[in-house]
């Protein structure tokens, strides 16, 4: 049986691993041994494109809205990488040359250094945000609710509300607040680099496929006998929508394409990730055809796993945890602890660089101005690292206890 204190332990050692990854991460490049100077690293560190969402409710979507639920999401990035990588590159020499180290530094920067342009994309960028990072801290929360409940299988709308103090979610976000800080705002730099924390993105990024590549394989070839024997019980049993288009339309297969198109370089995180952290622009051409293979990877067992947990569950489960519900359904209690670590790494590394990057966002285009404009002493200073530093670190608490308040608060619906 998993005890609340195995999987509390389990996942300590696995957040002690990840400061331990950007702790060497950082310690290589104060030694002037760059750890992330390396193609196949920046391309993997790309994957925190891939959140919660993508690990558990890709899943649900293929339930209920077939393959043009969720290929779409994975397409976009593909096409955006194959045919406009060299619109990437420009944007990654541009921001190089005029030390852009933001989305809204750049557009600001595009429209003649409009500081009131720059303010309105943070704060939209912000609004926006804050609602995606309550949707990680409920994955965690609710996830560790469902695999404590072991061997009981337990969906989201049964779980109740949790006390505060007995809420993962609370501590999760406290920790990364941590993290975040920690390796984040260590220092400022003309670049904005912070090696340690794309370096423990990147682990984070093989931690998330592994896992739900072993769920996958357990599902295909434990449950069932191959891709073959799933795909024609589910063919027996009148699930065939699940591999068809039908249940999207052709309009919303178009834009939900042309938005994952448009993701991959414009949320903020993956606007740090791609631009700000890139180290070398030749890492580009490694990105273009790895982080594309490594999306593939991810959608390989999608349909395996609606499937067999349409076949196993029916409606009696949330379609969201059935990647989760699989392994525990079987008694693979080993395999069920790996998946949900594999889901704290898909919300842990969201988190971590959204917050980065829209701590860069707030000090530089909307609290910096602000100050400057309306005290005329801080013009007369000489250093306002230690200012800046501070405004960093307290956007991102604050940023994640938003989040968390609005996962609290605002965040009960059922779907993840």
């Amino acid at each position: 049986m998993l005890q609340t204190w195995v999987i509390v332990t389990v996942s300590v050692v696995y957040l002690g691993v990840l400061f331990a990854v950007a702790f060497y991460g950082d310690r290589r490049a104060d030694a002037g041994r760059s750890l992330i100077n390396n193609a196949t690293i920046y391309a993997l560190s790309f994957a925190v494109y891939n959140t919660a969402w993508s690990f558990y409710g890709s899943v649900g979507q293929a339930a209920t809205a077939g393959v043009g639920g969720f290929l779409p999401i994975y397409l976009g990035p593909t096409v955006m990488l194959a045919l406009g990588w060299l619109v990437l590159r420009r944007i990654i020499r541009v921001s190089r040359r005029h030390r852009i180290t933001s989305l809204s530094d750049f557009v600001s920067a595009r429209y003649g250094k409009s500081a009131l342009l720059g303010g309105l994309v943070t704060v939209v960028a912000v609004i926006g945000i804050v609602p995606y990072i309550a949707l990680q801290l409920k994955a965690v929360s609710n996830t560790f609710e469902i695999i404590r409940r072991y061997p009981r299988i337990t969906s989201p709308s049964e779980l109740g509300h949790t006390p505060l103090f007995q809420d993962t979610g609370l501590y999760v976000a406290l920790l990364l607040a941590a993290f975040t800080i920690l390796f984040g705002t260590r220092h400022l730099d003309a670049t904005e680099r912070h090696e340690g924390m794309v370096a423990a993105i990147a682990f984070e990024s093989v931690v998330k496929l592994m896992a739900f590549l072993a769920v996958g394989i357990f599902v295909t070839f434990g449950v069932f006998g191959g891709f073959g024997d799933v795909f024609a019980q589910a063919t027996d049993a009148r699930l065939t929508s699940v591999f068809t288009l039908e249940e999207t339309s052709y309009g919303t297969w178009v834009w939900l394409t042309v938005l994952s198109m448009l993701a991959i370089v414009l949320l903020p995180r993956q606007w740090q990730i791609s631009v700000v952290e890139n180290v070398d622009e030749k890492h580009l051409k490694r990105a273009m055809w790895l982080f594309p293979l490594y999306l593939f990877a991810n959608s390989v067992f999608m349909l395996p796993i609606t499937a067999g947990g349409l076949l196993q569950f029916g409606a009696d489960v949330d379609a969201d945890t059935y990647v989760l519900a699989m392994p525990m359904a079987e008694g693979q209690q080993a395999l069920a602890l790996f998946v949900f670590i594999g889901g704290v790494s898909a919300a842990t590394g969201m988190i971590i660089v959204e917050a980065i990057a829209l701590s860069t966002m707030v000090s530089n285009s909307l609290v910096m101005p602000l100050l400057l404009r309306g005290t005329s002493r801080l013009t007369r200073r000489d250093d306002l690292s230690g200012l800046v530093l501070g405004i960093r670190r307290a956007t991102i608490v604050l940023i994640l206890l938003l989040g968390y308040a609005y996962f609290r608060f605002a965040g009960e619906g059922n779907r993840w």
